[in-house]
């Protein structure tokens, strides 16, 4: 006769990492990773040309390489979800990885909510020494999440209208329910897109300071500011016409195409703004069936207090930028 699960069984994890040409720093992560509590480990190779599907099999007995045959971009997350086995995945980048205690904590938040789809951790970007370079400045992960709070974290985490990427942790019922990562944005803001698809199917997405997750800040192509703000404006425009009513997302475009091309213009960088508006335009059909507005109640506890965030960051660095031109 078969046996059923124990209900005190805790849920298993699956580690999801996705890496391109970094061969050196995904060694450190995989490393760190086979101290923590989990169930197996994922590397999902987004087309590496410097030999990192060769490494990555030499930890054969612990880790699973997937290869795709080309970059998929945050589509690889999706891939690893369909061959995971674990109830909760572990998304990580090839250069984050958690420190001590930061897999149990998320874990013990999840084992005392059952309703909560994600759980974000603290960030902390460290040079190639280990020192920290940036942790709750203005504009870090923490700072976003945080939204001014300060003091000791709740145990249950703070509410979040987004959360990192790779640096948390995401309940595999939840991810799979909403549909993932929306792939035609191959890098970034998917994650505002997917944690307002959660709150539409009445997940709650959270953010815990206390599991600390370290980034190993690189100087690579694919992390210029360019780059990154390129995608980021590009998709969000596609985000707010793919979930809010015509009416409001008509008011969202020009207010934040006009945040945008401040940053822009504040960081040298006008041309990753217009790159991002011609090509929100001219690809639009990349997305064009995928429109499903989200009822306003659902955006108005998805967003949050995202808005006044990103007005704060604005003053915050234009007021920076004054005292040192003083």
């Amino acid at each position: 006769m078969p046996q059923t699960p124990s209900e005190d069984a805790k849920p298993t994890i699956s580690a999801v990492i996705l890496t391109r040409n970094r061969k050196e720093a995904l060694s450190r992560v995989l490393d760190r990773l086979l101290e923590a509590p989990l169930a197996e480990i994922l590397v999902v190779d987004n087309g590496s040309s410097d030999g990192t599907a060769e490494h990555v099999r030499r930890y054969a007995a612990r880790v699973r390489l997937l290869e795709p045959g080309a970059n998929l971009g945050l589509g690889g997350r999706n891939l690893a979800s369909r061959e995971a086995k674990g109830d909760l995945l572990l998304m990580l980048d090839d250069d984050a990885y958690p420190l001590p205690g930061a897999v149990e904590t998320l874990l013990e938040a999840f084992e005392a909510n059952p309703r909560l789809g994600v759980a974000g951790g603290l960030v902390r970007d460290i040079d190639s020494a280990g020192r920290v370079l940036f942790e709750d400045e203005l504009g870090t992960f923490d700072w976003w999440l945080r939204a001014g709070r300060r003091g000791e974290a709740p145990p249950e985490g703070f509410p979040a209208f987004s959360f990192p990427e790779g640096s948390c942790m995401i309940r595999r019922e939840a991810y799979v329910e909403a549909g993932g990562f929306f792939e035609p944005y191959f890098l970034t803001n998917s994650e505002v897109d997917l944690a307002a698809r959660l709150a539409a199917n009445e997940w709650e997405v959270r953010y815990f300071p206390s599991a600390v997750f370290d980034h190993m800040k690189a100087h690579s192509e694919r992390q210029t500011w360019d780059v990154n703000l390129y995608y980021r404006i590009r998709n969000h425009l596609w985000y707010i016409w793919l979930r809010f009513p015509t009416s409001v997302a008509v008011r969202r475009t020009v207010g934040y195409l006009a945040f945008d091309l401040i940053q822009a213009a504040y960081h040298r960088a006008p041309s990753a703004w217009w790159h991002a508006v011609r090509d929100a335009w001219m690809l639009r059909d990349q997305v064009r069936g995928e429109r499903r507005p989200l009822p306003r109640s659902v955006l108005r506890r998805a967003e949050l207090n995202r808005g006044r965030m990103h007005v704060r960051l604005l003053v915050g660095q234009v007021t920076r930028k004054l005292r040192r031109a003083s």
